[in-house]
């Protein structure tokens, strides 16, 4: 199964989290699950600005690349223990947005508490304890996090964002770069409002 359709929609993703300064030519790794349980993502080593569905690899149920030819991602086994993780995930966006990215290397929580939408769309913000990129002990600290939360901060290091779909993985990191930005400013301007308790419980069972 060549998988062109699947391979054209992660290449589109990747050089569009790109084009939206989410992450750097060289950062960052996007991944879908397929029906059948293959594993399409992103290699190592190649400008994500200029990534085509040709330079897309494929990785069986069982682990094994089915395109010898490409590098998978450093952060491979990342994408397959939060697919472990989380049978709902189909799709995963990682990269290192520069205002999230930013909150990830604070002390400070990021809360989720500003905006109906952002709530919505991305629940409650988890933060991983920070491990080395690439290793499996990173892989298991996002992926426990996956569990019950579609967006993590990587601490130290990014973002991840899972979904059913690359839309939606795409859209929470937008709007987790957002929600990022606009806790800044509310920080400069100070006597910020906030969702009461109930409003956010409202939101969370919609």
């Amino acid at each position: 199964m060549e998988f062109n359709k699947e391979k054209q929609e992660v290449a589109y993703w990747m050089r569009r989290l790109y084009e939206q300064n989410l992450t750097s030519c060289s950062g960052g790794n996007v991944s879908m699950r397929t029906e059948d349980g293959h594993i399409l993502i992103t290699p190592s080593q190649i400008d994500k600005a200029r990534i085509e569905a040709k330079d897309i690899c494929v990785i069986s149920p069982v682990w094994k690349n089915l395109t010898p030819d490409l590098k998978p991602s450093m952060e491979t086994s990342l994408h397959m223990a939060v697919y472990q993780s989380n049978s709902n995930i189909k799709a995963i966006i990682h990269a290192h947005p520069p205002k999230a990215s930013a909150w990830a290397c604070s002390e400070n929580s990021l809360m989720n508490n500003l905006t109906g939408e952002a709530r919505y769309i991305l629940g409650k913000i988890a933060k991983a304890k920070y491990e080395i990129m690439g290793s499996v002990k990173l892989a298991s600290e996002a992926a426990k996090h996956t569990e019950n939360h579609n967006v993590v901060l990587l601490a130290n290091h990014g973002a991840l964002c899972a979904g059913e779909n690359l839309f939606q993985a795409f859209d929470r990191m937008e709007v987790l770069e957002h929600l990022a930005e606009m806790s800044m400013y509310v920080k400069i301007i100070k006597k910020k409002q906030v969702l009461s308790a109930a409003l956010l419980k409202d939101i969370d069972n919609l």
